[in-house]
């Protein structure tokens, strides 16, 4: 047992979720349920329940989570008491708060590289709805936040441009629509769609965009979540329209990723600091990898 088997086990019993723990840590979710039955084979019993809802703790895996975060929570205290120890090296956190389908897939590529260069600082992500990643920015409660599409500017915070991420159709992999590697716009009219709910912002940017090109979508549902999204597409509900690192990230199987042949979709996504709020040389550190000499690095991943 090492310490990167119980801190998976801590993010697995934190999120619920087997895609979330996995993308936390850079790994895929076979990794993660394969540390998993090493901890239970280990213990000589089951640690979790799988159900509809998510992942629960049983009653042991419950012990072994107050212990894997306790455990967790001094080792981290050991790395950074040696590494401010060295010259030249400084620990410390750092806070973000993102929406979903950036911090789950587009965020995890900065993370990691972060992660690499600089593995005593610890990094939090805290996933929330788009009007909170402001809000916990403005009150100091994150060093930064992760939005999607044009943002309501507020308060003393910079919005600073991070990418242009391509939207693609999201299509059920035995659908028409998947045969190809490319989709006209023709062929829209006629499909079912699954889309987020009409308060996101996302959701108001593709209304948007196919309002301008003349195209009307025939939504069938709408959502609030994008793995939600990506399970009713899977299941044949209707296509959708999701941005291009969704695709490498969370549960995408049965899924297939279509270009545009001839839309130019893509979201910009933002990166959210306060203007009067000193950063700490941890965030320092980030706000350098994310802006690697003043140019920011997109690490998109198609399917």
């Amino acid at each position: 047992m090492t310490i990167e088997t119980l801190k998976l086990f801590r993010d697995l019993a934190d999120t619920g979720s087997f895609s979330r723990a996995a993308e936390l840590n850079g790994v895929t979710q076979s990794a993660v349920s394969q540390q998993l039955k090493k901890l239970e084979r280990t213990f000589r019993c089951p640690l979790v329940n799988r159900g509809r809802d998510g992942v629960t703790l049983t009653d042991e895996g419950t012990s072994l989570y107050e212990a894997a975060k306790k455990i967790s929570a001094l080792y981290s205290s050991v790395l950074s008491s040696i590494v401010r120890s060295q010259p030249g090296k400084s620990a410390g956190s750092v806070r973000i708060s993102a929406i979903y389908s950036t911090g789950l897939y587009l965020l995890q590529g900065y993370i990691s590289r972060f992660m690499s260069a600089r593995p005593e600082i610890k990094v939090s992500v805290e996933y929330r709805q788009s009007e909170q990643v402001a809000a916990d920015v403005q009150a100091g409660r994150a060093d930064f936040g992760f939005l999607a599409c044009a943002p309501k500017k507020q308060g003393d915070i910079s919005y600073l441009p991070v990418c242009a991420e391509e939207m693609m159709l999201a299509a059920p992999e035995n659908s028409p629509a998947a045969r190809a590697d490319e989709i006209g716009r023709e062929a829209l009219g006629s499909m079912d769609f699954v889309l987020f709910d009409k308060a996101y912002p996302s959701r108001k940017f593709i209304d948007d965009f196919f309002g301008r090109e003349g195209l009307a979508l025939r939504v069938k549902m709408e959502l609030d979540d994008i793995e939600t999204i990506k399970t009713a597409v899977r299941s044949g509900v209707g296509a959708s329209i999701l941005p291009v690192s969704a695709f490498g990230g969370g549960d995408s199987r049965g899924i297939k990723a279509v270009r545009f042949r001839d839309l130019d979709l893509r979201r910009t996504v933002y990166l959210l600091r306060s203007r009067t709020r000193k950063l700490s040389p941890a965030a320092r550190h980030f706000l350098d990898t994310v802006f690697e000499k003043g140019k920011s690095i997109c690490p998109e991943r198609a399917a």
